[in-house]
């Protein structure tokens, strides 16, 4: 029977120094968070920095078919509203990726770091969704008169635009319902993952601060 205490005993203390030895310490959690949060910012400014570079070539080409095409009037008029569309885009795009890059990730403003993170990417996406909905329609409408240009060689000013209406109408339809899904998508893929990431980190920081 003694020999059975001891063996407890022994058992019991070899238990509590493995469990001490095992034991992640609140610096060491928020030293992950921060490293986390570091990951999401990386990847945040790459996935910015492929809007930038797919606005710059939308703006680019379509002005270049602006100035190139001189021959139609309508198409000159299609492709400075698409320009006009995306330079917005493009300047927002710039501002996010500056306020990303000004960051400096650290343990001890991990916390407003973790929390500003959140709103930008909350209003980005939101704003970046709503957008995106009211110009997939239009875009589809539009890229079918680009097609009839680019592809087919159309005058599109002489267009009989009595036979084009329905098929404007449609695109317009189908890119509505088509955008709505692809959007939810691509904001999921390219936005949406990181907003998450950053909000469970920002939960786990806050759980880390309550037991401390």
């Amino acid at each position: 029977m003694m020999k059975l205490d001891s063996l407890k005993d022994t058992w019991k203390a070899y238990a509590a120094q493995t469990a001490a030895a095992h034991q992640v310490t609140e610096h060491q959690i928020a030293g992950l968070l921060k490293v986390r949060t570091e990951n999401a910012v990386t990847k945040l400014k790459r996935n910015i920095y492929f809007e930038l570079a797919v606005q710059a070539f939308t703006v680019l080409l379509f002005g270049a078919c602006a100035i190139l095409v001189k021959v139609d009037v309508a198409f000159q008029a299609l492709c400075v509203i698409i320009m006009v569309v995306c330079l917005p885009f493009l300047g927002y795009f710039w501002a996010r990726l500056s306020y990303v890059k000004t960051l400096n990730v650290t343990t001890a403003n991990l916390r407003a770091t973790l929390r500003n993170l959140i709103e930008m990417l909350t209003s980005l996406t939101r704003l970046y969704f709503w957008t995106n909905m009211l110009l997939a329609p239009i875009g589809l409408a539009a890229g079918q008169l680009a097609y009839l240009k680019l592809a087919k060689g159309i005058n599109i000013s002489h267009l009989p635009w009595e036979q084009m209406y329905l098929r404007l109408i449609l695109g317009f339809v189908i890119g509505a319902v088509l955008g709505y899904f692809f959007l939810k998508w691509y904001i999921r893929k390219m936005f949406g993952d990181h907003l998450k990431a950053l909000k469970a980190a920002y939960c786990e920081l806050e759980t880390v601060d309550v037991a401390a």
